[in-house]
């Protein structure tokens, strides 16, 4: 990187990002078009489940594997997991009851 004697912009650069962020602060409802149109959070949803093992709803069925274009012996997609329940259970008491 370089150094901060190297650099020529910086009141200009740090000015106006203050500048921004002022606005953004006494203004915080937009009416600028976005930056970003689509962000594709899709491709990286399977990943979660299987890295995080969130959604046991998400396991596939055989007809859904038989379906599967990727439905292939070397594919590591049908690993199997081992599911924990990471719920609560909080039954109604006698307060929750009388309101």
């Amino acid at each position: 990187g370089l150094k901060l004697e190297e650099v020529t912009n910086l009141e200009s650069v740090k000015n106006e990002i203050l500048t921004k962020l002022t606005s953004l602060a006494t203004q915080p409802t937009r009416d600028e078009l976005p930056k970003i149109y689509h962000l594709d959070v899709g491709a990286m949803y399977p990943n979660i489940i299987l890295t995080n093992r969130l959604q046991p709803s998400a396991i596939a069925t055989p007809s859904t594997c038989a379906a599967c274009d990727f439905n292939n012996p070397a594919n590591n997609c049908k690993r199997k997991l081992k599911w924990t329940w990471k719920g609560d259970y909080n039954p109604a008491n006698r307060g929750d009851l009388e309101l």
